[in-house]
């Protein structure tokens, strides 16, 4: 899934199994995200393998609802041990 940033700039998203990289150069592995139905994209809240969370985004557009009386799938965002 690609997005386009303001900038302009064109960025690929960030899916579970990829890894975050911080500025300092260390990764950590995305363990959670929207789940499968959703590509397993990261969103803000996606837990990180060192305990992390995924915080801000430079992506603004993506907008994922959820219908009043129909809970999110089980692989949404879980509990993740680090």
């Amino acid at each position: 899934m690609n997005f386009t940033l303001a900038d302009g700039r064109e960025v690929a998203g960030a899916r579970v199994g990829d890894y975050a990289v911080y500025p300092d150069g260390t990764e950590a592995q995305i363990l959670t995200g929207a789940g499968e139905a959703n590509s397993q994209i990261a969103l803000v809240g996606s837990r990180l393998s060192n305990g992390d969370e995924i915080i801000n985004t430079p992506q603004g557009h993506l907008l994922l609802l959820q219908r009043q009386d129909v809970a999110w799938p089980d692989d949404f965002l879980p509990a993740a041990e680090c």
